[in-house]
């Protein structure tokens, strides 16, 4: 019962001097607020890059580089390594084999371009790309039929998967491409090949945006078509395959560290194989960048947070200095209560819920007063997204996702600073000699 009359008479203290009390409160709220504000900016960056990386497409794949192992040698500065001492399609092969249940490829490559005249005669242009599967590339949505599968490429057959664009640039109104015949004139080699359209897919909005000008005519953009990268690298006469840098793809259920050193371990063991010591690789990851990324937002964030949260320090100290000025116009108030029977713990307890209640509010006010802040800012930047760069603001979508855990450490915050300011004159209080109080005037 006496905790809940003490929070009573502090609301009554509270509510008898509203403009003090808001005095009082202002440095809490300030830094409340700022601390809120930094934390919302920086977990709202870090979910909308995650947000524009995963709209990119899949990130369970590591990027493979070859390079030249400076460790090797210290006199490598003016070595170039050739064609054939860089990541081979016999290494991949191999990798997947020993570690089918880590690793899985969907290698693509570029083959040029190809002019083809349409059903009124008119010309268009694609981009030719091959693709091993299309079982990764979730960035790519079907309207009909299927991608290049891995089945096409071992057979080495002549299947070909076409954009929505294509079809409205190629075929008549009205006609189903599935199953019809496409014929590409190869660059590198002048020859040209059939392929039958398997599959439909819908093209990006990102790669509308940024590979095509606006205002520009749908029968003079160059659309991209996929087909199998063996039968690509078969009809070109391609032995080997060699790669400066590569894709593998590895399945979410494994420690990335783990897979990560797995990896550099493979490679490194075939080149010594090959009895090409002076050759390693760097390895990538989407999702280590991320990491790092975030990393270094939340110490910039940390940091900053930590810089305005000393206006708290400000801002307990104004709260201890009105507790005492509060203690000294309540000093007859406390002689009658002690008179009374009032035991010390209980005037000490009053003046300390008092000062937590007062930080709490604040604490409060602060939050909210944070979190509008940080709703303002995102709409802000919305805005300048929207109109300065509107090619990014699809990719750049602003999420602004406020900081549970700060939301939480504030509130506790506020409580702590409450006690710890508030203790010093509460107990000041709790120890007035009752007769000396009395005589006060």
């Amino acid at each position: 019962m006496q905790l809940f009359e003490n929070i009573r008479l502090a609301f009554t203290s509270v509510l008898a001097n509203k403009m003090r009390a808001l005095l009082t409160m202002l440095g809490i709220i300030i830094g409340i607020s700022s601390v809120i504000t930094i934390t919302t900016i920086g977990s709202s960056i870090q979910k909308t890059l995650t947000n524009a990386f995963n709209s990119m497409g899949s990130t369970n794949y590591f990027d493979i580089y070859s390079q030249i192992n400076y460790d090797y040698s210290d006199d490598m500065d003016s070595f170039m390594y050739k064609e054939e001492d860089m990541i081979s399609r016999e290494m991949l092969d191999e990798l997947v084999q020993t570690y089918p249940d880590y690793f899985y490829l969907n290698l693509t490559d570029f083959f040029g371009s190809s002019e083809l005249r349409n059903w009124q005669d008119q010309s268009i242009k694609v981009s030719i790309n091959g693709a091993m599967s299309f079982d990764n590339m979730k960035d790519l949505k079907f309207i009909s039929g299927r991608g290049v599968s891995y089945q096409d490429n071992i057979n080495y057959k002549q299947t070909i998967a076409v954009s929505d664009l294509f079809v409205s640039q190629y075929f008549a109104p009205n006609t189903n491409p599935l199953g019809k015949t496409v014929t590409l004139e190869l660059e590198e080699t002048g020859q040209t090949e059939d392929f039958v359209i398997t599959g439909i897919f819908e093209l990006p909005s990102l790669y509308t945006k940024f590979a095509y000008t606006p205002g520009m005519k749908d029968i003079d953009k160059i659309t991209p078509v996929y087909v199998p990268l063996d039968t690509m690298t078969n009809l070109l006469h391609q032995e080997s395959q060699y790669y400066s840098y590569a894709d593998v793809y590895y399945k979410p259920d494994y420690d990335i560290e783990m897979l990560s050193q797995t990896l550099q371990d493979f490679f490194d063991e075939q080149y010594k194989k090959a009895e090409k010591p002076y050759m390693t690789v760097y390895i990538e990851n989407m999702q280590t960048q991320m990491k790092m990324i975030n990393s270094v937002i939340n110490v910039i964030t940390i940091a900053i947070s930590v810089i305005a949260a000393i206006s708290l320090i400000v801002g307990g100290v104004g709260v201890m200095n009105i507790m005492l000025v509060s203690i000294t116009e309540r000093t007859k108030e406390i002689g009658i209560r002690k008179a009374l029977g009032a035991q010390n713990s209980y005037i000490r307890m009053q003046f300390v819920i008092e000062a937590i209640l007062i930080c709490l509010i604040g604490g409060i006010i602060g939050i909210l007063t944070g979190l509008m802040n940080g709703f303002l800012i995102g709409f802000i930047a919305r805005t300048l997204i929207t109109n300065m760069y509107p090619e990014y603001a699809e990719l750049f979508a602003i999420t602004v996702q406020p900081s549970v855990p700060a939301i939480i450490i504030s509130v506790m915050f506020s409580v702590m600073t409450g006690v710890f300011f508030g203790y010093y004159p509460a107990n000041k209080a709790a120890k007035m000699n009752p007769i000396d109080a009395l005589r006060y005037d």
